[in-house]
């Protein structure tokens, strides 16, 4: 454990101006939720929003509640995808069904999934993966005919708008996630969002019978949150990132949470989530802009998604090979530089699921899940970090990184050989 500038993966910021706010909404939950709720449909232009108490709670709900006009149970995601998208599934009581995605974009392989979607699917939930958009509308094609909902999970692409409009509402139903890593944060949270007076309709039913949070969870939610805010910051989050206990950057495959409606602690946080969500992704996107500058003028040719201007959640890139993801992830923690990898694994190597998916193949999510690694873009990343990052990365896929090489023996002067080659085999990528 070092004493020492650190950064975090992803940070969402909270002043203590927001404790404030939330401490004095505590015992107002149902006024200042219909308060957020109201901001929500006018900024983001849809006629129903459902605050729960996580993105994967908002997942569930809305899967139950396609549930109760449907027999259909089989849900088709990505191989690889956040595992907090299969445990929904799970709780939902639904069936989880893997599309190969193309590493190139991280959507799904659309010829595969032409073949998934039949008339047993209830819905197909499409990623916005680190922000970086799914193509929605051909997913859309290809779910209408089979009378099969499409699901944006926007959980890591608040904020982000094209051309055909706002990222979460262009499928049937979509959601956000307001957890502490995400584009703007209430500690935990989540938000469903339609324009479908039907899927509304099935929703409000559903999200009838979801419990409030007791006063005491919300205590314990206001202390983790405030811990979270003083921590996450670059000068303490060596702290935390030296415990291993806690976990940090864990991805697990969970099927056993809580589904509460957004308490009034959350809900106080969120006063001022348009100004900090519109700061969040300015940020991010000039973080974005450095590093693709960075490229260019060096003429590393990795392969992130080169979208200037776009606010991801965490800048993808494909290292050329396993060692090298493995040798940057190791450099990047020794150094403080908040770069990790995403998930571990693809879903159907998860070991409660796996038997369900036994001799299929996923070679796109084997891409990722092996050398998929992610850069930091947050508010709290600065130039210097910036110019830190890209020497080491940089370094690593010459071969010519000192320490690194020094560390595994390798020469510095080697030429890389045709597997190692961005050409032979990285890929684009962009939660």
């Amino acid at each position: 454990m070092k004493i020492r500038r650190h950064l975090a993966p992803t940070a969402a910021p909270l002043s203590w101006g927001d404790f404030l706010r939330a401490i004095i909404s505590l015992m107002r939950g149902k006024y200042v939720r219909a308060q957020i709720e109201s901001e929500i449909r006018r900024y983001f232009g849809v006629e129903h929003v459902f605050l729960l108490s996580s993105g994967k709670a908002a997942l569930t709900t809305i899967l139950r509640a396609l549930m109760t006009t449907s027999s259909r149970r089989k849900v088709v995601i990505p191989a690889y995808t956040c595992f907090s998208v299969p445990s929904a599934i799970v709780r939902a009581e639904g069936q989880v069904a893997l599309c190969d995605v193309d590493p190139h974009t991280l959507d799904f392989d659309f010829d595969q999934l032409e073949r998934i979607v039949d008339s047993e699917t209830l819905c197909i939930v499409s990623p916005h993966l680190l922000g970086q958009t799914a193509d929605i509308r051909r997913t859309k094609a290809i779910a209408k005919p089979c009378g099969v909902s499409v699901i944006e999970d926007a959980a890591q692409a608040m904020g982000r708008k094209t051309t055909e409009g706002w990222v979460g509402t262009m499928g049937d139903v979509g959601f956000f996630s307001l957890g502490r890593g995400k584009n703007v944060t209430a500690g935990s949270g989540g938000v469903i969002v339609t324009n479908s007076d039907e899927v509304a309709d099935k929703l409000s039913k559903v999200y009838a019978e979801v419990p409030e949070e007791s006063l005491a969870s919300q205590v314990v939610n206001g202390i983790r949150v405030c811990a979270m805010t003083i921590l996450i910051r670059p000068w303490a989050y060596w702290l935390p990132a030296g415990l291993p206990f806690l976990g940090l950057g864990e991805t697990l495959y969970d099927p056993t949470f809580s589904i509460r409606r957004l308490d009034g602690l959350r809900a106080g946080f969120l006063k001022t989530w348009r100004r900090r969500l519109e700061d969040s992704n300015e940020d991010r996107a000039r973080h974005v802009d450095l590093y693709l500058g960075s490229f260019r003028q060096e003429e590393v040719q990795l392969d992130p998604i080169r979208l200037p201007g776009i606010a991801y959640l965490r800048l993808p890139v494909v290292m050329p090979t396993v060692t090298d993801k493995q040798e940057l992830c190791t450099a990047g923690k020794d150094l403080g530089l908040g770069v990790s990898a995403l998930y571990p694994a693809p879903v159907s190597d998860i070991p409660e699921l796996k038997a369900r998916f036994q001799g299929l193949q996923y070679p796109g999510a084997d891409t990722l899940a092996d050398r998929l690694i992610t850069l930091p873009v947050h508010q709290y990343v600065d130039e210097r970090d910036v110019a830190r990052i890209y020497e080491v990365l940089h370094g690593i896929v010459a071969g010519a990184h000192p320490s690194v090489a020094a560390r595994h023996g390798r020469v510095t002067d080697r030429s890389p050989s045709p597997a190692e080659t961005p050409e032979a085999g990285a890929s684009n990528t962009g939660q």
